[in-house]
């Protein structure tokens, strides 16, 4: 998602909003105030929200629309929003004086006429407020802008989400954000349920941020491990001016904490693969590595006495120390060195190298192929759809009769007659991969760039749950998802079986 230059993802910086609301407190420099000062305390964007009270609520003596508790207890709504409503007619200003000051602004509307004004000021994203979420007339007129959109789910049932997130698509927006946000005004920390954010990413597949009511700066640092992409807190320029929002509003000081924590946050999570800290440098000289104990010539055989397992890391891997018994030596070897492939021969080496370049087969199929998909299926150690293996029979007609888009083994470039496995395309773009893990040690983006050239000849298909392909995975194979999480595709396994009681 991409609002005004800022590019908001999983992966990048944590975009940080500050919300105005009615921190104005009716004062048209104080606005411009909030603006300078959001900008200055490390904010990517102000945020205000247009309404006015006739577009909100009545004039009516009834008491449900009296409020009752909280800090805006005993006052009439209308009046309430009256004195916190941002007037349209200051809109066009604060928009040209935040563009100056180099804050991108945006507005929460909340009816077609404040989209109208907000359309003409090309305002570069939207915001649908907690309590707005049900309003599916209003979440289809700003879906229809095709515009970045967020959503805030305060006091929202996950029926209420759901048809919120289904109206904007079926509507126009292509790209949606959910808040994260406990409508209370302000929010107890204990009560800040950040599991929901996790929750809301994996439940609608779409970027998940925080809507912050709680006071400091505790839950927006947590909520970016549990994988936060954007924290929205209402900003106050100073707290001595009162309003309706000051008391829950952070102060300059007290932002500026928050961008520093939630950029501390990002960091200290890291990437998003599996990596390990450049700190860690130096391990290379406590950690392992097969060295030469012995003095031999070449042409002579390695013996278990002439090599060692031992400190520093700088040979060989402790993996291949049984493989390289019994190997000749391509040159001399003296005590004390570190062993490296050159001292052995090319081809007695590569029977203990790891694959790191691949060439696909396509599945015709032949007799020949046939069996060796029913050898690789024998030997998987994780299955999706298989409770049981198939008979020969059965797997001879399945290959031959098989439902994919394409089906490929998979060889090693270097040594052709080493099959390291299968993978498979169907229809719906899901991948599933069957693969030789300890066997491997190229990169999953490499083996997808592979693969897409060879898909790309037969007739595509788009996806019907995604934009491009997803690797369909058994949930217990950490190894082959771990691989996968260096590639930027989403890793799902939908299958199902019955468990026998």
């Amino acid at each position: 998602m991409i609002v005004d230059g800022f590019d908001i993802s999983n992966d990048g910086d944590i975009y940080l909003i500050a919300e105005m609301s009615a921190n104005h407190n009716g004062n048209i420099e104080n606005a411009i105030k909030t603006i300078e000062a959001a900008k200055a305390a490390g904010a990517n964007a102000i945020k205000i929200q247009t309404y006015t009270p006739d577009t909100l609520t009545i004039r009516s003596k009834r008491p449900e629309f009296y409020l009752s508790g909280g800090l805006w207890d005993g006052r009439h709504l209308y009046d309430l929003y009256q004195d916190a409503h941002t007037p349209y007619e200051w809109h066009s200003q604060l928009f040209s004086f935040a563009k100056d000051c180099g804050i991108t602004i945006f507005s929460t509307p909340f009816d077609d006429t404040a989209v109208d004004l907000l359309e003409d000021l090309n305002a570069p994203a939207y915001k649908i407020a907690s309590f707005e979420i049900i309003n599916t007339p209003l979440i289809k007129r700003v879906a229809s802008t095709r515009k970045p959109l967020f959503m805030s789910t305060g006091a929202a049932s996950m029926e209420e989400i759901s048809e919120a997130v289904q109206v904007a698509s079926e509507n126009g927006a292509e790209e949606i954000l959910l808040f994260h946000c406990i409508s209370s005004y302000p929010a107890p920390t204990e009560e800040a349920q950040l599991k929901n954010i996790k929750y809301l990413k994996d439940k609608f597949g779409v970027l998940v941020g925080l809507s912050d009511h709680t006071i400091g700066s505790d839950a927006g640092f947590l909520s970016v491990g549990m994988g936060a992409v954007a924290i929205e807190k209402h900003f106050i320029a100073d707290r001595s001016i009162g309003g309706p929002d000051s008391e829950f509003s952070a102060t300059p000081v007290e932002f500026l904490d928050l961008r520093k924590k939630v950029d501390l946050a990002k960091k200290m999570l890291g990437e998003s693969s599996f990596s390990r800290s450049l700190s860690e440098s130096q391990s290379s000289g406590i950690r392992r590595s097969i060295y030469s104990v012995s003095n031999k010539k070449k042409g002579e055989v390695v013996n278990r006495e002439d090599i060692k397992i031992i400190r520093p890391g700088l040979g060989l891997h402790p993996r291949y120390f049984e493989k390289l018994i019994g190997l000749k030596l391509e040159k001399d070897m003296s005590f004390g060195v570190p062993l490296d492939e050159t001292y052995f021969e090319d081809k007695a080496f590569s029977k203990i190298k790891k694959c790191s370049k691949i060439k696909l087969q396509n599945i015709i199929p032949t007799n020949q192929q046939i069996t060796l998909l029913y050898d690789l299926l024998k030997n998987r150690k994780f299955n999706i759809s298989h409770n049981s293996m198939p008979s020969v029979d059965q797997h001879d007609s399945f290959v031959r009769n098989h439902p994919y888009r394409g089906w490929w083994l998979i060889y090693d470039a270097q040594n052709k007659s080493n099959v390291i496995g299968s993978v498979y395309v169907s229809f719906d773009n899901s991948v599933g991969i069957n693969i030789e893990m300890d066997k491997i040690e190229f990169s999953a983006e490499y083996f997808t760039k592979i693969l897409k050239k060879e898909i790309n000849p037969l007739p595509p298909e788009l996806s019907k749950r995604f934009e491009d392909f997803f690797y369909n995975v058994p949930p217990n194979n950490n190894d082959l998802i771990t691989w996968l999480s260096n590639c930027r595709y989403r890793v799902s396994q939908i299958s199902l079986s019955r468990n026998n009681y």
